[in-house]
């Protein structure tokens, strides 16, 4: 399940063509400058960097994206209440997408839509959207794509392993609901990475 290359697997098809105009312009001497930084650009977008999980407790809830914490609220889905982080995941933040914790039963939705700037409030609403829910844990992923992004990369799964790599994201939002007796470790506005502690669940 893995992509352990210094750039995810995900972005090789962009990383090359900007690599070769970036040659290109070299060769012919035109607008090197714009292409090189537009080559260097490409490079620390798709970045994929190495994490290890904060911690490994069976109780806690991992962030699972680079970003800044948009809001944490109350919720309810298909009738149940939950705790509800968002993370806001930008174009130049690291959008390699991670586990948050470990589960073995998962069920994966996938709804296509637009592609809308990350601080619209119709985002969740209207844009691309994929839920990972487990069958056993009250514990679910949404994963919504912005302007930026017209898609949500997977890797094949049917179970998740805390910190593991299971996608990624150029640009958009991740919510992660949790039960309502989870302690969440962050505020609104706080800068968060993948792998950091998001939330312990109490007994």
């Amino acid at each position: 399940m893995d992509n352990l290359g210094i750039i995810s697997k995900y972005g090789y098809k962009c990383v090359l063509i900007s690599g070769l105009i970036f040659i290109l312009s070299w060769v012919f001497d035109f607008w090197f400058w714009l292409f090189a930084a537009l080559f260097i650009a490409t490079l620390w977008v798709y970045r994929n960097p190495e994490r290890l999980p904060q911690s490994e407790e069976a109780k806690v809830i991992l962030s699972p994206i680079d970003g800044i914490v948009d809001s944490i609220k109350k919720c309810n889905y298909n009738g149940q209440s939950y705790s509800q982080i968002v993370i806001r995941n930008r174009i130049f933040d690291s959008g390699v997408l991670r586990a948050v914790c470990d589960v073995d039963e998962l069920i994966i939705k996938k709804r296509s839509g637009l592609n809308i700037h990350s601080s619209d409030s119709n985002l969740n609403l209207l844009s691309n959207r994929v839920t990972i829910m487990s069958k056993k844990e009250d514990i679910i992923i949404r994963i919504s794509t912005s302007a930026f992004s017209s898609k949500i990369y997977l890797e094949n799964f049917t179970h998740m392993k805390s910190g593991r790599r299971i996608g990624f994201l150029k640009d958009g939002k991740v919510a992660v609901l949790m039960p309502l007796n989870t302690r969440i470790s962050y505020s609104k506005g706080d800068k968060i990475k993948a792998c950091n502690v998001i939330g312990y669940i109490d007994e």
